[in-house]
């Protein structure tokens, strides 16, 4: 990122590593999550400021065995089992469990861990989060009983059977996107750790880590309103929004700027059709999970080229995303679009993200295609239906 202020170069450069750890365990508690850290061995040695104010506990009493304190009895074995793995292969660590509170009451979390390693592969430290996903429980829980009931009504409740079914749909996508969105930040933040290492070079521009510190925490808080926003519009065809393509994509660039510059990315667009009226956080996901796909999917052997086009016809606006990515066989075609498909198990992802954009083009009554050469890349075509 350049740097226009010249006049504070000298003074960015005096600042201490210390104060820079101050600084960003400042931003860390500001944070809606909880965010740990542990040693290889899982020794738990960080936490931030939400852990204490949830758990009641101090530091003293946490630091060797954490949340095992705080489990629910029942999520207890499971969680343990699953950490273990974890310490003992390096794999991401992802678990829902229940955690009590220093009120006696227990919430449901989303945990979540990746490991920091070293050039030859050596874990060097575990950082994870927890997010409280206790809301996104009972909404389920309280679709699940509506669907009952729905089930035993008779047939005077057919027309309000229609409405509900297109709400339940909205908030499978809303409890799916909380998920896989919240990795992105997650992924900077760790990104991010990994520079307040010093280098062979020295240390990095603390100016500029700074800044993409305060961006990663404007994003954790724009996924959490925008997971918000969709709960809130779920029982209405609302939150329609005058979509600029080109400052979305300038966005999403943004976002995705340390792994485009650590790959070497180039984003092109062609944009036909500038603006146009759709649900901001649908489109925003769609465009972000097809470019980011494209970049973790590169070829071994060349730096990703992503093209993002947008074209207009008499009945709908045509989205595309072309890569030159290492491409898709065609045996692995039908399944792409189902939930938790993946292709390659070594690329980072949930899989997810591809069943959730299908889900969210086609509620809109629109449809995704995906034509690939192996070797060459993929070009994705989103049909997307205007919305009044």
């Amino acid at each position: 990122m350049p740097n226009n202020n010249t006049n504070t170069e000298g003074s960015i450069s005096k600042i201490s590593l210390e104060q820079i750890a101050r600084e960003f365990k400042f931003v860390i508690d500001l944070m809606p999550h909880m965010v740990w850290a542990t040693r290889p061995d899982g020794y738990h040695d960080f936490y931030n400021q939400r852990w204490y104010d949830f758990t009641g506990l101090t530091y003293e009493k946490t630091k060797d065995k954490g949340w095992s304190l705080v489990l629910h009895p029942d999520d207890y074995k499971r969680s343990w089992e699953i950490w273990q793995n974890s310490l003992d292969t390096g794999n991401p660590y992802e678990i829902e469990y229940r955690m009590r509170k220093f009120d006696g009451t227990y919430s449901w979390f989303l945990a979540r861990a990746e490991a920091l390693k070293d050039e030859n592969g050596k874990i060097l430290k575990w950082f994870g989060t927890c997010t409280d996903i206790q809301e996104q429980k009972e909404i389920l829980e309280e679709r699940e009983k509506t669907k009952e009931e729905l089930r035993i009504s008779n047939n005077e409740l057919n027309k309000s059977f229609e409405e509900l079914s297109r709400i339940n749909l909205e908030l499978d996508n809303f409890v799916y996107s909380a998920s896989h969105d919240l990795k992105t930040p997650l992924n900077n933040l760790e990104g991010l750790i990994a520079l307040l290492k010093p280098t062979e070079n020295g240390k990095e521009d603390q100016g500029e880590l700074l800044n993409l510190i305060d961006k990663t925490v404007k994003r954790f808080k724009e996924v959490v309103n925008d997971m918000t926003l969709i709960a809130q519009t779920a029982k209405g065809n609302n939150g329609m929004h005058n979509i600029n393509f080109p400052v979305l994509l300038d966005e999403i660039e943004n976002d995705l700027s340390h792994i485009i510059k650590s790959t070497g990315t180039i984003i092109r667009s062609e944009i036909q059709v500038k603006d146009f009226q759709y649900p901001r956080k649908e489109i925003r996901s769609i465009l972000f999970n097809l470019i980011s796909n494209g970049i973790k999917y590169g070829h071994p052997h060349r730096s990703p080229v992503i093209t993002v086009r947008t074209k207009e016809s008499s009945k709908e606006i045509i989205l595309e995303v072309e890569d030159n990515s290492s491409g898709i066989a065609a045996e692995y075609l039908p399944d792409l679009f189902d939930k938790y498909f993946r292709i390659n198990h070594d690329v980072e992802g949930s899989g997810l993200g591809l069943f959730i954009v299908k889900r969210m083009v086609e509620n809109r009554g629109g449809k995704i295609e995906v034509t690939s050469k192996v070797g060459k890349g993929s070009v994705f075509s989103v049909f997307l239906k205007p919305q009044i």
